[in-house]
């Protein structure tokens, strides 16, 4: 056991006097910690590279967000102008140019947007299948206003300018953007039966549906112009076309029933109002004949229905009571493109002119 001591002793003396005399050699941690520095050193000088490439690439992206989200915003408000204008001018240059000036009003990358006399299509949207609507160049009568706003290279505003692209080779960002803006204007005549077969509580149950189809009409957006033509064995223009719906109901209420039975000549009566209205190529023309009987005194009613659908006229009719001539008043709707609506009390046709007003007074927005 002593021996064993000694000789352990002795080995690890041998092993330290060999360290000391560098026989054994020792790990030397030096040069592969300096290559590790420098190729760090590397590294972080390609992020960094990579770093300034993104930002500069990140500022450009956040340009071009923000020049299509004002392009867009700008040829909206150009679009919504002219369509206001051309509503209430019927002039497509003066429609054109408030669109030019509300477009110049908003700034695209900090200036003022221009959009050419060429930019700025006329026509009408009509809805399709699945409640989308279509939009067909020049086809009347006009509803609508498409605007195409540009900051292209060989628009009048010119492409807007990236700060970084010409590293990426790409100096400039070309945007393009749509805006479609629609509304509705129409002119509706009421065509109402007062002959004696109304008197009584007929006439009265017309009478609160008129008024129901007049606040109804009150409380939509859209501004219709109405009028309204009376008839027994004659007919008369009660009131022509005006904004003041006030005026239907009075006439409602200062009429009197009695007479025979002539439909034609209340829609001829009914035509004199609509064509003294504004043009066919601006608004929408509707007509709502309304009779509680049978028609028996002057021309044929599908004729003069036919006159009317000549002028592009659209007519609804509605039947009232048991001895209404359904069949007929069905075709007249029928040759005028609209809807045909039976009553058989006050209440139903109260509803029913309700419903038209609310179909009527639709605003469409693209």
């Amino acid at each position: 056991m002593p021996c064993d001591r000694v000789t352990i002793d002795a080995r690890r003396s041998a092993v330290s006097v060999n360290s000391k005399n560098g026989s054994v050699p020792t790990m030397k941690r030096t040069a592969p910690s300096r290559r590790r520095r420098g190729a760090m050193l590397v590294l972080i000088a390609v992020m960094l590279l990579g770093f300034m490439v993104a930002v500069a690439f990140s500022v450009d992206v956040a340009q071009m967000h923000l020049s299509r989200t004002e392009l867009r915003t700008a040829t909206d408000a150009a679009a919504k102008a002219a369509a206001a204008t051309l509503s209430d001018t019927l002039d497509r240059n003066q429609a054109v140019q408030r669109g030019q000036q509300i477009a110049a009003a908003n700034s695209v990358n900090g200036d003022p947007l221009v959009i050419p006399a060429g930019d700025f299509q006329f026509g009408r949207s009509q809805e399709q299948n699945g409640g989308r609507y279509a939009f067909t160049a020049d086809q009347v009568p006009l509803n609508s206003v498409r605007v195409l706003g540009r900051r292209t290279a060989d628009s009048p505003s010119g492409a807007v300018p990236l700060f970084f692209g010409n590293i990426l080779g790409v100096s400039s960002f070309e945007p393009v953007a749509n805006a479609t803006a629609t509304y509705i204007e129409r002119d509706v005549v009421l065509v109402v039966d007062r002959s004696g077969s109304m008197a009584g509580q007929k006439f009265a149950d017309l009478s609160n549906a008129i008024n129901v189809f007049v606040n109804t009409l009150n409380n939509t957006p859209v501004d219709e112009r109405v009028g309204l033509a009376s008839y027994n064995d004659r007919a008369s223009e009660d009131v022509q076309l005006t904004e003041n719906l006030a005026e239907i109901s009075a006439a409602m209420g200062a009429m009197r029933v009695g007479g025979f039975t002539s439909i034609s000549r209340g829609m001829s009566a009914g035509r004199a109002i609509m064509l003294s209205g504004r043009s066919p190529d601006f608004v929408e023309r509707t007509m709502v004949v309304m009779t509680d009987g049978r028609h028996n005194r002057g021309p044929e009613p599908r004729v003069v229905a036919n006159q009317l659908a000549a002028n592009n006229v659209t007519i609804h009719t509605i039947t009232f009571g048991g001895n209404a001539d359904l069949t007929r008043m069905r075709e007249v709707a029928t040759i005028g493109g609209g809807n045909h609506y039976h009553a058989d009390n006050g209440l139903q046709l109260e509803q029913i002119y309700r419903e038209i007003a609310l179909t009527l007074s639709t605003m469409i927005t693209e």
